[in-house]
């Protein structure tokens, strides 16, 4: 962990600029100085840092906003280029919300979904994604414990999707990648595929 680093003067200005009660500010494509942020390559943080317990606490507060509710949410929407990001459990019961810090994902099944997708930076856009159906992910936690997991069907989606955002790729990039690839259905009443 000794290449993580604290959130800086500037982000922990942002984080605490109102009550962890307040949502944050969600930064838009549209917008040149906020979509400069959304395609950065975020950093990782140190884990234990104090201070993400509020940045993750303001994330929440604002993907549960009753304007905008969404299934996930990741430091850059809201201004912050760490490697965090929210992700409600919809395959754990009461489907809670869990954060992850500095995620990694490293696997990807080879049989896909093709699903709907939306984002709380593009507003009102919606489009078809081809993604794995399984993923094993590794990341941290406040205390710095280190955990792995093998997850599943759409929460495995939204980790996909939130995972992209730490990279600076949006869901509309998928779908642009995506367009000339073959796939090929694992059953002729399913909706699960093989990429070519």
């Amino acid at each position: 962990m000794s290449t993580y680093s604290k959130l800086n003067d500037i982000e922990n200005l942002l984080i605490k600029q109102n009550s962890v009660d307040i949502p944050m500010h969600v930064f838009q494509v549209d917008n040149p100085q906020e979509e400069q942020v959304l395609r950065a390559m975020c950093e990782e943080v140190l884990p234990t840092d104090e201070n993400l317990k509020y940045l993750i606490a303001r994330m929440y507060k604002t993907v549960q906003s009753e304007e905008k509710p969404g299934v996930g949410i990741a430091a850059p929407q809201v201004g912050i280029n760490r490697r965090v990001f929210l992700v409600q459990r919809m395959d754990k019961e009461g489907e809670p919300f869990e954060f992850f810090i500095n995620p990694e994902i490293v696997w990807y099944s080879k049989i896909q979904r093709r699903g709907d997708e939306g984002c709380l930076s593009i507003a009102d856009a919606y489009g078809q994604v081809h993604r794995s159906l399984a993923i094993q992910i590794t990341y941290y936690d406040l205390s710095g414990e280190h955990f792995q997991e093998v997850v599943e069907g759409f929460t495995a989606v939204i980790m996909q999707h939130e995972f992209d955002h730490l990279n600076g790729v949006l869901f509309t990039d998928r779908m642009i990648e995506q367009e000339n690839n073959q796939y090929y259905n694992a059953s002729p009443t399913s909706e699960i595929v093989y990429l070519r």
